[in-house]
């Protein structure tokens, strides 16, 4: 079986997707694969799907939405998976039927490799864990739970693709990630860190100019919408281009530092 959270939630068996009409059956069923093989108490699941804006009979309401799940579950047979215990209920899946945590282990997988210095292997793992997404996390459930969900697993997603492209960039894979980082920095404009890579990859590639723009505007950005100047490693990354006279890779933090930083604010 395979649980989807990271886009719509879905569920799976063999290749189908099994039928989920009810919103609360989504809702109920992420909010039980969040912990699997973990039994949910009611008072969370009330939380969770309705916060403060409680049904007027909220138990039931819970028992009409695991009805609905069950018989999605039901038509790949897997009915015995959802199990009403000790006052809440468990989803009997294992954790690596669920695309949030295969995202989560492959990361761990990353950060050993990284901290063995093995990028190759590092770059893998960081590929497969991001071919699981397939679009915002959580997409179609609406609620104050679902949307904190959506903002750590959108900063976990920001982390292992910057982690990953500094991977990239240790294997001077730098013009097969100036296009990514050019994405980023267009959705990201106050981001240093995007920026900084950005540079990086510009100026290996022999765009030098490009680089130097990138830092202009970034700043143009943080001072007219933040008022601040840039920081210390974004300067830094600016002067370095500024004593270049050619197309020479600008040198930054090791790939394994810097990247080892990012994954240790992951999982």
């Amino acid at each position: 079986m395979n649980v989807r959270l990271l886009g719509l939630i879905e569920l799976a068996d063999r290749g189908r997707t099994l039928p989920l009409p009810s919103a609360r059956a989504r809702a109920l069923l992420a909010s039980l694969a969040w912990q699997p093989r973990t039994v949910v108490t009611d008072a969370v699941l009330m939380e969770r799907i309705w916060g403060s804006e409680l049904p007027d009979n909220p138990r039931d309401s819970i028992y009409t939405a695991a009805k609905r799940l069950r018989r999605g579950l039901e038509v790949a047979g897997h009915t015995h998976r959802l199990v009403r215990l000790r006052g809440g209920y468990l989803l009997d899946v294992d954790p690596a039927e669920v695309d949030v945590h295969r995202f989560r282990s492959q990361v761990a997988l990353a950060r050993d490799a990284v901290r063995r210095g093995y990028l190759c292997e590092a770059n893998d793992a960081f590929g497969t864990a991001l071919s699981g997404w397939t679009g915002t996390a959580l997409a179609d459930v609406d609620n104050s739970w679902a949307a904190r969900c959506r903002e750590t697993l959108g900063r976990e997603r920001m982390l292992v693709q910057l982690a990953g492209i500094e991977v990239k960039l240790g294997l001077e894979r730098h013009s097969e990630v100036a296009p990514e980082l050019s994405e980023l920095a267009a959705e990201h404009p106050l981001d240093e860190g995007v920026a900084a890579l950005l540079m990086v990859a510009l100026h290996r590639c022999g765009l030098r100019a490009a680089a130097l723009a990138v830092y202009a505007d970034t700043r143009r950005h943080l001072v007219r919408e933040l008022g601040v100047e840039p920081g210390d490693a974004l300067r830094r990354a600016h002067q370095e281009l500024l004593g270049e006279s050619g197309p020479v890779a600008v040198e930054c933090a090791s790939t394994t530092e810097t990247a080892s930083a990012r994954l240790r604010l992951v999982g």
